[in-house]
Formats: C-alpha cells, sequence, structure tokens
C-alpha cells in the first residue's frame, strides 16, 4: 500500500513539474515620476513562435509614435510570418526549447513623455529562470544593467534620452532531453541559443565533420575540423532553427541549433 501511495506521489509531482513548465510568465510594471505606467508580460509557452501569437494574448499593433507628451511602453516584436514588419504588443512569449539552458531576448520601446525618470518594478522570478537581466543595449558595454535576479524589487533610470530596452533571460528546463536521445558529451557546441556571427564546437576526439542544415533540410554551412574545436562564421545564417550533424568515426551526434 505504501509503495502504491509512493508511486502515485511521484507520478503526479512529475505531472505538476510538466504542467508548471509548458507556461512561464513575468509581469514587470514600467511607470513614469508622474503617475503613468504599463503592465508588461514576458515568458515561454510550449505554443509560442517567435513572432505573433494572438492566441497568448500578443497583439499586432503598428508602432506609431504616440501623441505629444503621452507616456507608453511596448514590447517590439518581427511578425516574420504575416506581416514583415515590427508590432507592438505588452505581452511577448517566446518558445520552450529543448536543451537544458536557453537564453531569450525580448525588446521594450518607450516613449518618455513629459516625464524624466523610467521606473521598472517586477516580482521574485519563477525557480525556472536561471538569470535576468535589463540593458540598454545588447552589447558588451551597457550602460544600464539591471538585474532581475537579484534582492532589489525595482530601478529607476534617469536618462531621459534612452528609449530602447532589452530583457536578457536564461531558462533552465528541466525536462529538456538532448537531441540524440542521451546527454552526449562527445560534443559541446557553444553559445546557444545565440545571436552573434560566431560559434564554437568541442569534441573529446581529434577530427570530425559538421555540417548545418535549415528546417526544410538544406544544408547551409559544412566543413571539417583537424583538431578537437573549431569556430564557424554563422552571419549568413537568418533567426530561425537549424540542426548540426557532427561526425566523428562512428559517432554522430545531431544538435539544435537556434538563431535569435
Amino acid at each position: 500500500m505504501i509503495k502504491k501511495i509512493l508511486i502515485v506521489s511521484i507520478l503526479l509531482l512529475n505531472s505538476l513539474m510538466l504542467f508548471s513548465y509548458t507556461h512561464i510568465e513575468v509581469p514587470i510594471e514600467l511607470s513614469d515620476e508622474l503617475g503613468s505606467n504599463y503592465r508588461l508580460v514576458f515568458g515561454v509557452d510550449e505554443k509560442a513562435t517567435d513572432t505573433w501569437d494572438s492566441l497568448l494574448g500578443e497583439l499586432n499593433a503598428p508602432r506609431f509614435p504616440p501623441p505629444k507628451n503621452t507616456f507608453h511602453a511596448a514590447f517590439e516584436i518581427f511578425d516574420s510570418i504575416r506581416t514583415m514588419d515590427l508590432c507592438w504588443s505588452y505581452k511577448d512569449f517566446r518558445p520552450i526549447i529543448n536543451t537544458r539552458q536557453y537564453y531569450v531576448l525580448y525588446n521594450v520601446k518607450v516613449y518618455r513623455g513629459d516625464g524624466n525618470l523610467l521606473i521598472f518594478k517586477w516580482n521574485t522570478l519563477p525557480k525556472e529562470i536561471d538569470s535576468a537581466k535589463i540593458t540598454d543595449r545588447d552589447e558588451l558595454i551597457v550602460i544600464v544593467d539591471i538585474n532581475l535576479t537579484g534582492s532589489k524589487r525595482s530601478d529607476t533610470i534617469t536618462n531621459k534620452y534612452m528609449n530602447e530596452y532589452f530583457i536578457k533571460v536564461w531558462y533552465s528546463n528541466p525536462l529538456a532531453v538532448a537531441e540524440d536521445g542521451v546527454d552526449n558529451k562527445d560534443f559541446f557546441v557553444y553559445p546557444v541559443p545565440t545571436d552573434g556571427d560566431k560559434l564554437f564546437i568541442n569534441s573529446n576526439s581529434n577530427g570530425f565533420t559538421y555540417k548545418i542544415y535549415s528546417e526544410t533540410g538544406i544544408e547551409m554551412i559544412s566543413g571539417k575540423s583537424e583538431g578537437d574545436e573549431t569556430e564557424l562564421i554563422i552571419s549568413k545564417l537568418v533567426k530561425g532553427i537549424y540542426f548540426i550533424v557532427l561526425n566523428s568515426g562512428d559517432k554522430q551526434v545531431v544538435k539544435k541549433l537556434v538563431r535569435l
């Protein structure tokens, strides 16, 4: 009887864990010192795409300068499927990626209105988020660097000329499995996901071949490494999902590459 209860409890915990990772959302409030405010929500969802998702509450509002002296804040989403243009939304959900840890970048546009200050407020982040920051640009050198996973729950930006920010989030996925069915240690590919132009591949053996395919099976990049590591230039790859086929001797491994 006790054994049955234990088995049922484990199954229940696993099902709850699975359910909790199908949708993660984080509300964040942007306001000025005059009382104007907007509530934005970012996160991931099993049904989300990298474009506009109306079923998840995302808007496809056209970008336009708000009336003069009016405060406004929204996510900027590239709608690559429908309008091939940028749109505004107050929610932005991205796909859950089948890797132990993955990176998502959210783009926020702000119009200050008559206020001089920009105030960010947020709650404690879910345990599935390893780290999260607000920066003023997606580069190595930044002026704004707000840590959302620290002890603070609000921060103020005084530079009234900044109107674009990035929320950079690292998620952990406890349910992820390696693309080849096991945690393969023969190859290590990083950074994944990436929005940069370089990709690095390390192997535990000298010499391997690599091929990168698009989702539709088109070969995009191929080559051979004589050593145990190589550097690839992937600047010609547009945003999307790709597959890296790696071969060393009788070993073949397939890795997923997400280009942000």
